[in-house]
């Protein structure tokens, strides 16, 4: 017996840690979100191109746009013309978008639109860079200005981390004499980064200008330039005006170099206007989204995947063990009788349709009916099988009649008393009349308000809505169900209503 109890909570064991298992590795890995309410934050970047198109010239514009490994995962991506041609390609490890048309005529509006969210995101690929490049050949007071530079930087750094944090730091003292000269009257942040760049080239540290763009609430803003240079190991990004290190994590990299974002030949004054926007989605339809544009989410792994006639099926069926260990827990733990062992899950599934105030009345009056016509029958020694199908034939009677009853008082619930399952009113009938007979009518009646009691608390636990999402969500709860139930199948404690029952007992022993 030691040895069938050790199995038991040994299989008990293994079932939790599969079930918790497979919770832990969707919310930790697949990233699901536990609850149907939870919301993840969507950027929505649109670029307005806007050009003055020279006439009877061919148009072609392109402008940068951003790769698509970075560290957030692309909903969607729209290139808005009209009777522009679109073409998109790789050039130099940054995207690159074509529009191109035979004609245009005066102002012309042309439009990116890019939305990111961060969930389901991967690092982007750490590919190595360049560690080494030849310094550039300076002569006369720029290179005297830029070794006097280089002087205090070598002696205050000790890698190549510190090395550009301390070039930034003294190519931004602008009352510096040899840092007016590399400047000269542009002071722009893109002049310092091309003389950060240039001190750098001087030491043999190749560097790389990024702009990226900020994901905040904004009109117009304008791409910031950023410098990276790899270590050996990663990415060093630096902002070259104020020495910031570290890409934050509001910055979307839109291209890498020092080429202007937009070219436009066969037009004139070309700019480029960003807005971003930020918009709330529910994570589960962001997962809906990436699914049906074959990006890798967790619907690919789960119930979601399957047709919605069938997810709404097992949206049923998956809470029936829930349901299940309900009544396992009012039984053997409460000690409430029941008509049979799963007859309460049976009658929660028919309230789905009814309700439960109209299932009850339901349930009660056609039970009743039922009861009538078995104690009738019983009087006649009708045997099994007939008294039986005479009890069905009169339970589906008296459904009709109610359902048209309903309709004539525009009461919808009364049509949805046809759903309810006419076996299991049967066998209810059947097993109430048999607890009538073997233990008295007020036991029949306290075994079927039992039934009728669990059945609608199973009821409100399987319809809602947060526990069926998770369920349906995280399957592996089941498993954890069934981790439980084994462990019940050798409980022989003391129920609730024995602690009742026989209180009087133990203090009379007391005493």
């Amino acid at each position: 017996m030691g040895s069938v109890k050790f199995q038991a909570r040994l299989l008990a064991f293994f079932l939790l840690l599969l079930g918790v298992g497979s919770v832990l590795y969707q919310v930790f890995v697949q990233h699901v979100p536990l609850s149907q309410d939870e919301t993840d934050q969507v950027w929505v970047v649109d670029a307005e191109v806007g050009f003055n198109a020279r006439p009877n010239k061919p148009v072609k514009v392109r402008m940068f746009v951003p790769p698509q490994n970075n560290a957030y995962t692309t909903l969607n991506e729209s290139f808005i013309s009209n009777n522009y041609g679109v073409n998109v390609n790789t050039e130099k490890g940054n995207r690159q978008v074509t529009w191109s048309s035979r004609r245009a005529e005066g102002n012309q509006y042309l439009y990116y639109r890019l939305m990111l969210t961060q969930r389901y995101a991967e690092s982007p690929e750490n590919e190595p860079g360049p560690q080494f490049r030849p310094a550039p050949a300076l002569k006369g007071p720029e290179r005297l200005a830029a070794e006097a530079l280089l002087e205090p930087i070598r002696q205050h750094s000790a890698d190549v981390e510190t090395f550009i944090s301390e070039t930034i730091k003294r190519v931004n003292e602008l009352e510096n004499d040899n840092v007016q000269l590399l400047l000269g009257s542009d002071l722009s942040p893109e002049n310092r980064a091309k003389v950060v760049d240039l001190l750098l080239a001087m030491s043999h540290i190749p560097a790389e200008p990024v702009h990226t763009l900020r994901l905040a609430e904004s009109q117009g803003q304008q791409p910031e330039l950023w410098l990276r240079s790899y270590n050996g190991k990663q990415w060093l990004y630096f902002n070259p005006v104020n020495g910031q290190q570290g890409l934050p994590e509001d910055r979307l990299v839109w291209w890498r170099g020092a080429e202007s974002l937009l070219k436009l030949d066969g037009g004139k004054s070309g700019n480029v206007s960003f807005s971003v926007h930020r918009n709330e989605m529910s994570a589960l339809q962001l997962a809906q989204s990436l699914r049906m544009k074959d990006a890798e989410s967790f619907i690919d792994f789960s119930l979601y995947e399957l047709p919605l006639p069938a997810q709404q099926l097992y949206r049923i069926l998956i809470m029936i063990p829930v349901g299940v260990i309900l009544v396992l827990l009012m039984r053997s733990l409460v000690g409430m009788e029941t008509l049979g062992t799963f007859t309460p899950v049976l009658v929660a599934l028919a309230f789905r349709e009814t309700q439960v105030l109209y299932g009850v009345l339901l349930f009660t009056f056609i039970t009743a009916i039922g009861l009538s016509v078995r104690s009738y029958l019983e009087h006649l020694k009708l045997q099994l099988l007939p008294r039986l199908s005479v009890v069905l034939t009169f339970v589906v009677i008296t459904m009709a009649l109610l359902s048209l009853l309903g309709y004539k008082l525009g009461m919808g619930s009364g049509l949805s008393v046809g759903l309810f399952p006419m076996v299991v009113l049967t066998m209810v009938i059947e097993r109430t009349s048999i607890v009538w007979e073997e233990r008295g009518g007020s036991q029949s009646l306290k075994v079927a308000l039992g039934t009728l009691f669990t059945a609608i608390l199973c009821h409100l636990l399987m319809v809602w809505q947060p526990l069926v999402y998770f369920v349906f969500t995280f399957p592996g709860v089941l498993l954890c169900l069934a981790s439980f139930m084994v462990l019940m199948g050798h409980y022989r404690g003391y129920r609730l209503t024995e602690l009742v029952r026989f209180r009087a007992m133990v203090e009379g022993d007391k005493h």
